[in-house]
């Protein structure tokens, strides 16, 4: 089993946490990875669909735990979700945070004082121009990558199912099928992001 991002954290009135993380893995290697009975979980619930799986999980905190996590508790900062898991060995999240300038470089200051941090850009910030991505699981942006770079989107096309089915490992049946969830996503998205024009021709 591999984690792939974080999707959400809150913390509860009891001083719990409540994470909700995408993984990947057996579902069997999913609920021994998380086993009730490990110390510090309280509980924990599966969610698996034919695309990705996803857990739900309430643990008690580590001191470490809470500080890290109380700066973006205290400042003007929105962290935007899903966190990725980064390669090659998942131990380091991608994060993105947008606020207040002033805000967000104490915040980089605090949390670099807890855990080896890197920025890798600072820009104005976009909410609608990674919105529809991160509605995607991991897999599916995989697959929506392969597909751009093969030319798939290209006019006239480029790329076959079958040409990014060779790209994948997969088959171009599952190709279409997720290509297809893909779009309905990404329209549904950009649709109800975007309010229809109340103008007429006359």
């Amino acid at each position: 089993m591999t984690l792939e991002a974080i999707h959400d954290i809150d913390v509860l009135a009891d001083g719990t946490f409540t994470v909700f993380l995408e993984v990947a893995g057996a579902p069997s290697q999913v609920r021994e990875s998380f086993d009730p009975a490990l110390p510090r979980l309280h509980d924990r619930e599966l969610i698996v669909t034919s695309d990705v799986t996803m857990v739900q999980l309430r643990y008690q905190p580590t001191a470490f735990n809470r500080e890290i996590l109380e700066p973006h508790r205290s400042y003007g900062v929105i962290v935007e979700y899903p966190m990725r898991f980064v390669d090659p060995d998942r131990s380091s999240l991608r994060v993105t945070v947008a606020g207040p300038m002033a805000d967000v470089q104490q915040l980089v200051y605090e949390t670099h004082d807890l855990a080896a941090l890197t920025v890798e850009n600072v820009t104005s910030y976009d909410p609608l121009s990674t919105l529809q991505c991160h509605d995607l699981t991991a897999h599916q942006q995989e697959v929506l990558h392969t597909a751009y770079e093969c030319g798939y989107y290209e006019v006239p096309r480029e790329a076959t199912y079958s040409d990014i089915a060779s790209e994948l490992g997969c088959s171009a049946s599952a190709v279409g099928q997720t290509l297809r969830r893909i779009e309905s996503v990404l329209v549904s998205a950009t649709i109800s992001s975007t309010p229809p024009s109340r103008e007429r021709e006359v």
